[in-house]
C-alpha cells in the first residue's frame, strides 16, 4: 500500500487553525470555551464531515471524529490531541495531533484501504490548563483518571 499524505493540504490547515486565536501570528491563544475555542472547534468538525466521519461530543466537549470499519463491533483505534492554546502559544501545540490524524485517515482513504476495525480522531477538551486551572480534563475524565464529580469539593 502506498500512502500520500496530502503535505500542502495539512500545512495550510494548520496555518488557517491557528488564525483563530486571540493573540497576533506567530502566537496562537486559544483558550478553551472562548467563542474562539468554539469557532475553531466547528472549523474542524467540518473538516471531519468533509471527510466522510461522524462527529459527535461527550458531556464535556471531547469530540470524536469516526471513520466506520467494516466490522462496527470491534473496538476502535484512536489517534489525536487537543486544538486548546496557553497564551502565546506555538502554532503546533496539540493540532499536529489532531490535523495529522486526520490527514493520515485521509490518505488512507484515498489508497482505497477499509480498516476493519473503526478509526476515531479524538480533540480533547480542556488539555492546556488556562480556565479551571487544571490540565488533560477530557483525556483524563475519558481515562477515568479524573472522576467527573472531582469539581464538587
Amino acid at each position: 500500500m502506498n500512502l500520500l499524505v496530502d503535505r500542502e493540504r495539512l500545512l495550510s490547515e494548520i496555518e488557517t487553525l491557528a488564525s483563530f486565536s486571540d493573540a497576533e501570528a506567530p502566537a496562537v491563544t486559544r483558550i478553551v470555551f472562548t467563542p474562539t475555542d468554539l469557532k475553531a472547534r466547528a472549523w474542524v468538525k467540518a473538516r471531519c464531515e468533509e471527510a466522510g466521519l461522524t462527529v459527535r461530543e461527550d458531556a464535556v466537549g471531547n469530540t470524536f471524529a469516526r471513520w466506520n470499519g467494516s466490522d462496527p463491533d470491534a473496538p476502535a483505534v484512536g489517534t489525536g490531541s487537543h486544538i486548546d492554546a496557553i497564551p502565546n502559544a506555538g502554532k503546533y501545540d496539540g493540532v499536529v495531533g489532531v490535523l495529522g490524524g486526520l490527514a493520515a485517515i485521509r490518505a488512507f482513504q484515498q489508497s482505497g484501504f477499509r480498516p476493519k476495525r473503526s478509526i476515531e480522531l479524538l480533540v480533547f477538551t480542556s488539555e492546556e490548563p488556562t480556565r479551571f486551572g487544571i490540565g488533560c480534563i477530557g483525556s483524563r475524565l475519558l481515562s477515568g483518571t479524573l472522576s467527573a464529580d472531582s469539581g464538587d469539593n
